[in-house]
């Protein structure tokens, strides 16, 4: 695995209230009542410091933003928060657990994920051009490596 993908898993940004409000738009009373609401939740790096926000909460917050600025109530962008959440967790298992490298080709990035379960000799391969994803199953050299050793 690469230096920049190490470096990526462990990337751990918190944000203050103050720019959690510029960046989301929301208010900071507003901030404030979700997550008293317990919809989202704020950490502290310790005793009499301040609520910071993570990237995930900084999600929360603009993803319950912009379902209000679309007309949804609270309980509805709250139930519909919870299926984003789900969803965002299962990304980000998929990338710290099975991302072993980024390369990046011309205009091209290639993401390799490993071997495919159900085809042990052929890793899963994503390619991005412009805002274009495919996948592939390509050959690996996990044979070749077990043969000359």
């Amino acid at each position: 695995m690469d230096n920049f993908t190490k470096r990526l898993r462990s990337l751990y940004i918190t944000i203050g209230i103050g720019e959690t409000s510029r960046i989301t738009g929301a208010t900071t009373t507003q901030i404030r009542y979700w997550e008293k609401k317990g919809l989202i939740q704020s950490v502290r790096r310790g005793d009499g410091t301040n609520k910071r926000y993570t990237l995930k909460n900084i999600a929360g917050i603009l993803f319950i933003k912009s379902k209000i600025d679309e007309g949804y109530t609270l309980t509805k962008a709250a139930e519909d928060l919870q299926q984003y959440l789900k969803d965002a967790d299962a990304l980000q298992l998929l990338i710290s657990q099975r991302l072993e490298s980024i390369e990046k080709d011309g205009d091209v990035s290639t993401l390799s994920f490993g071997p495919a379960e159900n085809v042990p000799d052929a890793d899963v391969v994503a390619r991005i051009k412009d805002n274009d994803v495919k996948l592939y199953l390509e050959k690996n050299d996990q044979n070749n490596k077990n043969a000359n050793q």
